[in-house]
């Protein structure tokens, strides 16, 4: 038999072989290329900045280092939709949001929601528990009642405070509960309804904050309504946020700052009665409705005096937006003694600030109150 055949068998496979090894060899030089040059050519980074409304309020977001061949545009777009999501699931002025929803319907079977709603739910009801319901989200009704909810409730002072009793009856922490899998709220009575005002905008500064780690930024700074998150540095120190002067003023009106923090990797939100208020049948009343008692924060009669102090603003640091959205309320209804004995006990960076106002021309005099992790801090 002739070993022809297979010698051309062996130089045939010994080709393939060969063509395969230098194949390799070709490739792997064409990677290594495209990794020096990417190693090699510098890559300038860029402040990039995005801005616009959501929950009918301001947001805006500011980068420092975006990689200049990135797109920008993609990021941007991915922010407004992640805050609009929480707006189209939260919200309480939109009928078909899920959250209308729930307080439209009687059923006191689990009602199906998305995880983000659950979330959020479980963090407000965790916060409840550790406040004796001083936070409370199914504050709704008595949100409605003094005028600072989508129903604009007309009734003088004196009504309101009597339907205060009946409907406090439909307030309670312990009346709702809530799953994460699969995600739904169950309400124990068909008239229980729920307000996510207090941490929704913390929540949705998350979620902006979130998009940005997804695509790998590692230095921002995200603002909703004064709700901030923050990560990284703005050049070589930490972004810089400043807490109001919570003086009484016109709706909107920046009074200056009290003062400036350095936040990283941190979530800061304040509370306050300064901003958001009614003149309501000779009464100024605050936006914060203390579920306990069902009255608003502060009521203060037209031409009554104003106490020797008072309760201007909380600013709550934590690891979330949301959890530091929903303290900076909770420590607003609970008051500088209480809040302050909470704050140790939770461990909570917090910063009261209260404010004697003066007569005449001079300025009122702000007193801070920081809790022990806050003056850890600053």
């Amino acid at each position: 038999m002739s070993d022809k055949p297979r010698l051309e068998e062996e130089k045939s496979s010994s080709s393939v072989i060969g063509e395969t090894i230098r194949y390799a060899v070709v490739l792997g030089l064409l990677g290594f290329a495209v990794w020096y040059y990417y190693l090699r050519t510098p890559v300038h980074p860029v402040d990039r900045a995005t801005q616009g409304t959501t929950m009918g309020v301001d947001f805006a977001v500011k980068v420092n280092g975006f990689p200049e061949h990135d797109d920008w545009n993609v990021v941007a777009v991915a922010i407004q939709k992640a805050l609009d999501d929480v707006d189209n699931a939260m919200s309480t002025y939109k009928p078909d949001s899920e959250v209308c929803r729930f307080n439209a319907s009687e059923s006191t079977d689990w009602f199906p929601v998305s995880a983000k709603t659950a979330e959020v739910v479980q963090i407000a009801q965790s916060i409840s528990a550790a406040t004796a319901g001083a936070f409370d989200i199914t504050v709704a009704p008595l949100v409605d009642l003094w005028g600072f909810g989508p129903k604009d409730e007309s009734f003088t002072f004196e009504a309101a405070s009597q339907k205060v009793a009946e409907l406090k009856n439909r307030v309670g922490f312990d009346k709702l509960e809530v799953r994460l899998d699969p995600p739904a709220l169950k309400k124990s009575i068909p008239t229980l309804s729920i307000d996510l005002s207090a941490i929704a905008k913390g929540f949705a500064v998350d979620g902006a904050a979130k998009v940005l780690d997804d695509h790998r930024i590692g230095n921002y700074i995200v603002e909703v309504a004064g709700e901030v998150r923050c990560k990284g540095k703005k050049g070589e120190r930490a972004w810089i946020v400043g807490i109001e002067k919570p003086l009484q003023g016109i709706p909107g009106e920046f009074h200056g700052v009290q003062k400036k923090i350095q936040l990283g990797d941190q979530g800061l939100a304040t509370s306050g009665n300064s901003q958001i208020f009614r003149e309501f049948d000779g009464r100024r009343l605050s936006h914060i409705i203390d579920p306990r008692t069902g009255f608003p924060t502060e009521q203060i009669p037209e031409g009554m005096p104003l106490p020797p102090e008072r309760l201007g603003s909380v600013s709550v640091i934590d690891t979330t937006c949301a959890r530091a959205d929903a303290w900076a309320t909770a420590m607003f209804v609970l008051g500088e003694q209480e809040g302050l004995l909470v704050a140790e006990r939770e461990k909570l960076a917090v910063l009261f600030l209260l404010r004697t106002d003066k007569k005449g021309t001079q300025a009122p005099v702000i007193r801070e109150a920081p809790s022990k992790a806050f003056s850890a801090m600053y």
